[in-house]
């Protein structure tokens, strides 16, 4: 005893004393306080240590001091929290004399609006006495007026009578131009009164105009005529109001017109010749011939065009603009009947051959005509038939996995009980091999592209490099949003979304919901990796997106994407099972009565369904998951399983019948002994395993078994059949579970909830129990055996 507390009076006394050398100045208490108050205030620095201030403070403080300076920490908090309620408060003011600010300036605008009402009767009485002048001065201004038309117009007459003689004249003299400079300049007149003083000069000049038109269509029509003489003849016809439009499809645009049609017939007659020889490998002769035949007939096409562009640019002057009509919708149709060759996606070799047809044709169409920037077009119609395949491809390996998935649903729905054929398992090999062989050939498809020196294809490519890659991260995230849209159930059986909500029943199945999230945990680890190796080898560059867009692909949002959503659709698959497994166990909890339940005879029946559920599930789960590499977890006497302690209380049984007053304070006691027993975790991590996933289902149908008990309650019978049905379950879901401690400790925890809500806890003797489990077990051995 006091070799115990002269360690503590030693302490007290050396405190003591440092206390008083502080106060009377000595020379060790300065640097200890120094040293305290450094270390106190070093909570605030950036190389804070806790542990070693703790351990310092501890060290040498007693207990006092630890609450005062507990105090003091808690005074620190207190004025921090009081700080942080200041400024928003401050800010709150803020926002209060803003408020105020506002409605000053709605006052002062107020007072405005009376200044413009002044300044608006100022502006209308100034109006009204300008309206006042033009009135009086109205008919004097309609007089002058008048008397200066009436002056014009006896200037014309005299024009307008010697009109048909001028134009006689011009017409003998072939001055054509003065002819229509006369008539154009007549027919204002002739408008406003053609129609009664000046009847007879307006026909005989329409007479001799008429003839004027036809010498003019004659010389342009006329092949001798040299070239300024047919434009002057398009320029004085335009003056005349002539359809010139019209007049060019007589002579020029009706030739191009046929010329397009020729082009587009030429096209349709060696297509369908070109394509089957494309397919057979024993006519590779004529192949040939008919495609060297066809680029031979387009070769001498466009030279056509190219002639006929430059007489239709000498003969009609300022025609760029039609012109460029024409060339632009040549170009439209010659790359429609080059793209337009087969249905479906088009491969890269037959894109970069129309390309390069294109690419020639427009080279020689912008020597004859320039302002038409075909290049410019060509390239701008490259870019949207590339991005048009990139597009293409990316859906149709969509389309693909999408199908795939639909066709598996579908499936599910038809097949009923039948497991023979392993679909999940076919179906999920498919799936993977469609992800990683179609990415494959996707990627091999676009490096065609990117390998060929195209003038076109060169000068796209580092736009193209980033539709690819945009591309992957565009796909990626669709067949995300698919596999979540529909686990949901929002997606119909052609892959789209539905015009309205699906009812419960039309549901994803959940073996289409494992096998999607099996092949999002595959993209995450195999697909993504090996396109991401691929395109760092043949697509790296770009640089064509801005930088606010950031990178087109990004393999870790990818692969966190779709690790994310492995988890989320593997938690909604044990989901599902769980809650068909819940309802199962729901409804054989609440319909018997188990207050006047009859003593039990066998196990019941829901037993048998809740094994067959949980066998289809392990069927389900071997299809697509593989074994975990862990060995299951047997039952020890360190997992705290409640076995042993279950097996005392029957022991304690058999001795004698106990009283419902000394079976309550038996449960109390195991009530007290659950506190001292090791912890039982019975969620663990999830893993993509067979018995992971089992277990998981298993256990949270255990839980569910236990709520519902909890919300019933039973009589002695009652108590003893949920006795020997959870008494018969442990060795079934022992089979499938990882960790038997875990099934003995929630049918344990079953029972205890039973014994609970039981108006007299007395279980069944072990003899009667192992008796009815024995015959239930043999029942099940005679009907396995008969079937």
């Amino acid at each position: 005893m006091g070799e115990d507390l002269s360690p503590s009076l030693d302490e007290k006394a050396k405190r003591t004393r440092d206390l008083l050398t502080s106060f009377y100045g000595g020379d060790s208490a300065p640097s200890h306080a120094t040293t305290r108050i450094d270390t106190f205030h070093s909570i605030d620095t950036p190389d804070f240590d806790p542990q070693r201030y703790m351990n310092a403070l501890i060290g040498r403080t007693n207990v006092e001091g630890l609450l005062q300076r507990h105090v003091e920490m808690a005074a620190e908090i207190k004025n921090l929290d009081s700080d942080l309620q200041m400024l928003v408060y401050e800010n709150y003011n803020k926002f209060i004399s803003a408020t105020d600010t506002i409605r000053r300036m709605k006052i002062n605008v107020v007072g405005m609006e009376t200044n413009m009402e002044q300044l608006l009767e100022k502006i209308t009485s100034v109006q009204s006495k300008s309206d006042g002048i033009n009135a009086s001065l109205f008919e004097r201004r309609e007089c002058i007026e008048k008397l200066n038309r009436t002056r014009s117009l006896l200037h014309k007459l005299q024009f307008i009578y010697d009109l048909p003689a001028r134009l006689t004249k011009c017409i003998k003299s072939e001055a054509y131009a003065d002819a229509v400079k006369y008539y154009v300049g007549a027919l204002p007149v002739f408008k406003a009164y053609g129609q009664s003083s000046f009847e007879a000069c307006r026909k005989e000049s329409e007479e001799a105009i008429g003839t004027v038109i036809r010498h003019l269509q004659a010389r342009l029509l006329s092949d001798c005529e040299p070239v300024e003489a047919r434009a002057e003849a398009v320029v004085l016809l335009k003056q005349l109001g002539f359809p010139v439009d019209n007049l060019k499809t007589e002579v020029l645009e009706a030739k191009l017109e046929h010329f397009l049609s020729e082009l587009q017939a030429e096209a349709r007659q060696q297509t369908p010749g070109l394509l089957e020889t494309e397919k057979s490998s024993e006519n590779m002769l004529d192949s040939t011939g008919s495609k060297q035949s066809m680029e031979f007939s387009k070769k001498d096409s466009i030279g056509e065009f190219a002639k006929t562009v430059t007489a239709y640019r000498i003969i009609f002057p300022n025609s760029e603009k039609r012109l460029t009509e024409v060339a632009i919708d040549l170009f439209n149709k010659l790359f429609a009947s080059l793209q337009n060759h087969e249905e479906g996606v088009v491969s890269a070799t037959k894109l970069i051959s129309s390309l390069r047809v294109i690419s020639s044709d427009v080279r020689r169409m912008d020597e004859v005509l320039p302002e038409a920037c075909l290049p410019d077009y060509a390239i701008k119609a490259a870019e949207t038939a590339i991005k048009q395949h990139v597009s293409d491809m990316f859906g149709h390996l969509y389309s693909q996995l999408t199908g795939d998935m639909v066709a598996l649903q579908s499936q599910q729905k038809e097949r009923g009980s039948s497991d023979e054929m392993k679909p999940l398992q076919m179906a999920l090999d498919s799936g993977k091999d469609v992800l990683f062989q179609g990415s494959m050939d996707v990627l091999w498809d676009f490096r065609q592209l990117l390998d060929d020196n195209l003038d076109i294809l060169v000068k796209l490519r580092d736009a193209y490099i980033d539709w690819v890659q945009g591309g992957f991260q565009d796909f990626f995230r669709s067949l995300k949003n698919f596999y979540i849209s529909f686990s949901k159930g929002t997606v119909s059986n052609d892959g789209k979304p539905p015009l309205v909500e699906k009812p419960q029943a039309d549901k994803v199945s959940t073996g289409v919901v494992l096998v999607m999230a099996q092949l999002s945990v595959f993209i995450e680890q195999t697909v993504v990796p090996k396109i991401t190796e691929e395109i760092a080898a043949s697509f790296s560059g770009g640089g064509a997106r801005s930088y606010e867009e950031g990178p087109p692909f990004v393999p870790a949002e990818i692969c966190r994407m779709f690790r994310s959503t492995g988890g989320s659709l593997m938690h909604l698959y044990i989901n599902m099972q769980a809650r068909k497994l819940s309802l199962l166990v729901k409804k054989s909890i609440a319909t018997p009565n188990w207050l006047k339940y009859k003593e039990p005879r066998d196990v019941r029946m829901f037993v048998d369904l809740l094994l067959e559920e949980l066998k289809t599930m392990e069927v389900e789960v071997q299809q697509v998951l593989v074994r975990g590499s862990t060995q299951k977890h047997r039952r020890s006497d360190s997992t705290g399983s409640t076995n042993s302690s279950r097996s005392n209380r029957i022991r304690d049984d058999r001795s004698s019948r106990l009283s419902t007053q000394r079976a309550r304070n038996r449960l109390l006691e195991s009530h007290v002994a659950k506190l001292f027993k090791q912890k039982v975790e019975i969620f663990t991590k999830l893993e993509y395993t067979q018995e992971s996933v089992i277990s998981t289902i298993g256990k949270m149908c255990l839980k569910s078994f236990q709520e519902y008990v909890r919300l019933e309650t039973f009589s002695r019978s009652g108590f003893q059949q949920i006795q020997l049905d959870t008494q018969f379950l442990r060795d079934p879901l022992k089979e499938v579970v990882e960790d038997e401690a875990i099934i003995d400790f929630l049918l344990d925890e079953v029972c205890a909830a039973a014994a609970e809500r039981c108006l007299d806890p007395i279980p069944l003797e072990p003899a009667i129990l192992d008796k009815l489990i024995y015959a239930k077990i043999t029942k099940n051995s005679e009907q396995t055996a008969s079937s």
